[in-house]
């Protein structure tokens, strides 16, 4: 079966309600947090195809590149976290407001695995700048000074 964004929105919906029910009793993220991160990942990232295709940018080092060899990194230009904090604050989950989160905060980005490295050392693996305006997805690349460029592969 062919699902369509609607409901591809939908099921992501009902992880988020359910991931919001596990919060409430006081579990710990790493008790729901994978509940939430694949069916982002493989019903809305991924809803047109690979990895390759999905990322909307990449660094100018990974041109070209592909999986395998641990040379390539599927990175969420803004961490995972802060999407997921984002959904679960939601009084009232809805599609649209979880399209409205997925549009702003789910950027993919393919960058070298070394580049990954630079993020990390950076402070950047999992964190946002200090100074992020709450808009640029791009902060972090530009802040450890890698440079990004739209994904040719990206559909």
């Amino acid at each position: 079966m062919k699902m369509d964004d609607a409901q591809r929105l939908e099921l992501i919906a009902e992880a988020v309600r359910y991931c919001q029910r596990v919060a409430a009793t006081g579990m710990p993220p790493c008790c729901y947090s994978k509940a939430l991160r694949e069916p982002v990942h493989f019903l809305w990232e991924r809803r047109r195809g690979s990895k390759l295709q999905a990322a909307r940018f990449c660094s100018r080092a990974a041109v070209g590149l592909s999986f395998g060899g641990r040379q390539l990194v599927y990175d969420h230009a803004i961490p995972f976290r802060y999407l997921e904090a984002e959904l679960l604050r939601l009084p009232t989950v809805d599609t649209e407001k979880v399209r409205d989160i997925l549009d702003r905060l789910g950027t993919a980005v393919l960058i070298t695995k070394l580049e990954d490295d630079t993020l990390n050392r950076a402070g950047y693996g999992n964190k946002m700048p200090r100074d992020w305006d709450q808009k640029d997805p791009l902060a972090r690349y530009k802040a450890a000074e890698i440079e990004i460029v739209e994904n040719p592969r990206s559909r």
